[in-house]
């Protein structure tokens, strides 16, 4: 039988990845020298960045774009494209600067005045507030409830909008203090003004007719089969400046995103209530002030997923091709304004692929905390490490147009200081979540050290770790195809929290997710609009919520102040059926929605238990019995249950990077019934397990060293495999070393650097690298007498030494870039030179400041390598 895994251990792995190559203009010669490397490094798809190139659409692109193109048809390769001229996704190649201006982003605002009355036949100037293109929208006016805030009260609310005249108000003031309100729309905010309004389907056209259509026209025969795609990078509503991660609706936001379509939408949903409640986008006006806001953001992101994600899904699955992409999630913004599109679920539910990024050091190891220093923020670590990636598998898993694809951007922007290691470490931690396609970012051709959001994998050769990039390319090639195809076994489904937070407060929902990632429990995350729209996601309700391919065996839902109808309905019922819910940290007050029974809803939702954050884990395992379950509590340990044609597959990462794993591990799957195989990913073997079946359960040790990660398979066919054996005797090599190296230019021609005696500890390298901005290999070497031969041994290294090879008697035994650095040996009898080689990044050579907010280990062999025999 050709499954999954026979398919892996053959080398005959689909291709899951398709970095960005930028394009600047450069030569034919250049284009293809870099195409060539990008085939080298066990990758055969490129997603073609247009960003820095200086004529996107016109000639010299298309020059460009069809040397690319038959490149690709001569090599049986893929190519995506980013979607636009520059970033973000939706400046429609400047045409929102010309002809299509009357398109751009949209913006909903307001302007107010105080009046004291009682004032008879006031008149207020209209005209002077409205600039150029500028539609009035509403006047209305509103009683102040405090002279201390700028509250208003929602209930005597009064439209005036057909008392201007003239552009004049005119308006008998009642007695007391008023607030009046002139709301309209402007292309003049202080957001993204020559982008598209992303709400709007004719603007959203625009970039359909300026980028996709030419393509299409150019490429027709080609769509399908080597033009993949379109990839949008981050969309936005725009309507704010730069990147505030927190954009609420409220005074701090002068301008809100609209179109004509969502002005029908809340007509539609508000009736009569339309121009008075407007003033609550901005200002408190008593309790309805939630509800309205909910409403809106509930319409906003609708009308977003109608005009963008469904119109160019459409397009292009009339043509054969996917549309994929991201949307900013940092700190949290994916349910929120600005610069992200307020819903993560529908912000991307037409693309062909569930899609996140991580770039700028958003994710280290270790770094878990709320407050986490990257880039452009101080937060929040917990949500990139917990929520991030489970955010895009959830959606994978559900949705059936993604049939499971999950993708991320990986790698981008953190400096030359990121090696080849750290990206494994990455990811791993991608991989151990559901991930399964990767965007490596980015592949430049540009002239070495291009400064544009390093690291760049070849740098015109000036990368040492060029070589190792491509073994780690090769071995997220073949995990990814292990994790595609299947089913994630997942027990848990977590409420997505970004609708409730539009209402009020809302307990984030990485938090429950870190609490049960923690302990081992598989769990997703999941829309309200999973139980509002049933059909959306294949919802149905037995014994258990089923979606997609999915069956939770439980429903969490973080603490919100208001919950979604739709869920809270659910919840109350599903808990009187028997099946479990957990309330985290309260019940909620309200629903978010005006609906007459929210009495009874909020009666039924209180018989929901309501479950402390710390013992959310402990109650969940006693609910439902997880299938995976340790003989001690690591924190540190990832696993990711997944059901193939192999069998069952548990990706186990620790991820860790100071305490080892070493637990007896149970795991309850009804294929329990065979063999247990522990797969090594990077050297691509497989080995046999101690079997412990019993009653239907499966226990096997699972040792791991810190950063080290590994494939279970529990599965009734395998072929034979040697027994995993990891304990090894071991003795330091206590020889005298000579230390030689070489730039990245004149390798292999190394040069003496140093010797290291017998009883000398390892010197560190780090300043001699900084001084002489050094980019190559440092190579050990030292001889061991071997008396009988030929002996099978293992060198084992400590530390984290990055990219490393070892060589005996001139014959490379292997590449590693991540625990356990080992190699296996073969000693001959007599003298064996033993030689290991590191090579660097280029950090040293570039000094670049994308590094600056890494802190790098020592450079070099920290202790002496070991011998296990």
């Amino acid at each position: 039988m050709d499954n999954k895994l026979q398919q892996v251990l053959k080398n005959r792995q689909d291709n899951y990845i398709f970095p960005f190559f930028w394009q600047h203009g450069e030569a034919p010669e250049v284009l293809l020298e870099e195409m060539k490397r990008i085939r080298e490094s066990n990758i055969s798809a490129v997603c073609v960045e247009s960003r820095p190139h200086p004529d996107f659409a016109g000639e010299h692109w298309w020059r460009d774009m069809d040397l690319i193109m038959e490149e690709a048809r001569t090599n049986n390769m893929q190519v995506w494209l980013l979607d636009d001229d520059s970033f973000p996704t939706g400046h429609a190649n400047g045409a929102f600067s010309g002809v299509h201006k009357n398109l751009a982003n949209l913006f909903l605002t307001e302007w107010h005045a105080d009046v004291n009355g009682p004032l008879e036949r006031s008149a207020m100037l209209v005209d002077a507030v409205l600039g150029e293109g500028d539609e009035l929208i509403a006047v209305t006016a509103y009683p102040r409830t405090s002279q201390d805030t700028g509250d208003i009260d929602l209930r005597q609310g009064v439209d005036l909008t057909a008392q201007v005249r003239n552009g004049w108000l005119r308006w008998d003031v009642p007695r007391g203090l008023w607030r009046v309100f002139i709301i309209y729309t402007t292309h003049h905010g202080d957001g993204k003004r020559d982008y598209f309004n992303i709400l709007d389907s004719q603007s959203v056209g625009v970039l359909i007719d300026q980028v996709y259509r030419p393509h299409y026209e150019r490429y027709r025969e080609d769509f399908g089969k080597t033009f993949m795609g379109f990839f949008s990078d981050e969309q936005e509503f725009g309507n704010l400046p730069g990147y505030d991660f927190q954009a609420r609706l409220g005074k701090g936001m002068k301008f809100i995103p609209w179109s004509g379509e969502l002005r029908e939408r809340l007509k539609k949903r508000w009736k009569d209530g339309f121009s008075i409640f407007l003033a609550a986008l901005w200002f408190y006006a008593g309790q309805a002030t939630e509800k309205i806001r909910y409403s809106y953001m509930d319409e906003v992101t609708l009308q977003l997923e109608a005009a963008f994600s469904n119109q160019i899904y459409q397009w292009c699955s009339q043509r054969g091709v996917s549309h994929i992409g991201h949307i900013i999630e940092d700190d949290n913004s994916h349910g929120r304004l600005g610069c992200s599109t307020g819903h993560y679920f529908r912000s991307i539910s037409g693309m062909g692929m569930a899609g996140i990024d991580v770039v700028l050091l958003q994710i280290m190891p270790g770094l878990t905390q709320t407050v986490h220093q990257w880039v452009a923020s101080d937060r929040d670590g917990e949500f990139f490490h917990f929520g991030l990636a489970k955010m895009g598998s959830s959606l994978a898993h559900i949705d059936a147009k993604k049939e499971g694809r999950a993708m991320c951007e990986i790698f981008g922007a953190y400096g030359w200081q990121e090696g080849v290691s750290l990206m494994k470490w990455l990811a791993d931690h991608m991989l151990c979540r559901g991930i399964n396609h990767f965007v490596p970012h980015a592949f430049s051709p540009k002239a070495f050290p291009d400064p544009d959001c390093p690291p760049h994998f070849y740098a015109g050769g000036n990368h040492p770790q060029y070589r190792h990039f491509g073994d780690l390319m090769a071995y997220m090639n073949r995990m990814s195809h292990l994790l595609s195809g299947g089913r994630y076994l997942a027990e848990v489904a977590v409420l997505y929290h970004a609708d409730a937070e539009w209402a009020g407060g809302a307990m984030l929902f990485q938090k429950p997710l870190r609490a049960l990632m923690e302990h081992q429990i598989e769990c997703d995350v999941v829309p309200n609009d999973l139980f509002a729209e049933p059909e959306k996601y294949g919802m149905k309700f037995d014994t258990l919520l089923h979606a997609g391919t999915q069956a939770y065996r439980a429903l969490v839902i973080p603490y919100c102040e208001y919950i979604p109808q739709a869920v809270a309905r659910f919840a109350g019922e599903a808990v009187q059926k028997g099946y479990p819910v957990f309330l985290l940290e309260g019940v909620p007050r309200a629903v978010c929605e005006d609906i007459p029974d929210e009495a009874e809803v909020l009666k039924k939702l209180a018989a929901v238990p309501v479950a402390s954050l710390e013992m959310l884990a402990g109650m969940v395992q006693e609910a439902i019995g997880p299938a995976i379950k340790t003989d001690g509590v690591y924190p540190d340990l990832r696993t990711y249950s997944y059901r193939n044609d192999s069998g069952i597959c548990i990706y186990c990462f620790n991820e860790g990077m100071v305490n080892a794993v070493d637990t007896v591990v149970t795991a309850a799957f009804q294929e329990c019934t065979g063999k247990i195989l522990r797969l090594d990913g990077w050297k691509n073997r497989i080995y046999t397990l101690c079997e412990g079946i019993s009653e239907g359960k499966t226990s096997f040790r699972l040792q791991l060293a810190p950063g080290e990660a590994t494939v279970i398979i529990l599965t009734d066919e395998a072929p034979y495999a040697p027994p995993f054996t990891p304990g090894y005797s071991c003795e330091k090599l206590q020889g005298a070393w000579k230390v030689f190296c070489a730039d990245v230019s004149e390798y292999p021609d190394f040069k003496w650097l140093c010797d290291i005696g017998e009883e000398e500890v390892f010197p560190d390298l780090t300043d001699w690298a900084a001084e002489g901005k050094f980019n190559g290999m440092v190579r050990y070497e030292t001889v061991l007498i071997e008396k009988a031969g030929p002996r099978q041994a293992v060198l084992a290294l400590e530390g984290l030494p990055d990219a490393v090879e070892v060589f005996v008697n001139g014959k490379s035994c292997g590449r590693r870039i991540g625990t356990p650095y080992d190699f296996e040996l073969v000693l001959e009898q007599g003298e064996n030179v033993i030689a290991i080689e590191l090579s660097t990044t280029p950090v040293w050579r570039a000094g670049d400041a994308w590094s600056a907010l890494a802190v790098l280990p020592p450079f070099g062999l920290r202790s002496r390598p070991q011998l296990r025999v």
